[in-house]
């Protein structure tokens, strides 16, 4: 919808419920990220799957990658 902006927050820990559901036909996926406080769900085309995968690899490697010390 035009004009309507929510952002929303999760924290995916050990317990945290992950799931999905394929919808082959329409070369799409759901993926549900649940909790005590509700569910997430993410709903993405195959083209938008990997470009989430290619994120969070990005971001796995960001944690890998030593922190600059900022110069005193």
């Amino acid at each position: 919808m035009p004009g309507l902006n929510v952002t929303v927050n999760v924290h995916v820990r050990s317990h945290t419920d992950l799931s999905f559901c394929s919808y082959p036909a329409d070369d799409r996926v759901t993926v549900t990220v649940g909790g005590t406080g509700g569910d997430v769900t993410l709903f993405l085309p195959r083209v938008e799957i990997d470009r989430l995968a290619g994120v969070l690899a990005e971001a796995r490697e960001s944690l890998s990658v030593p922190p600059v010390k900022a110069a005193a």
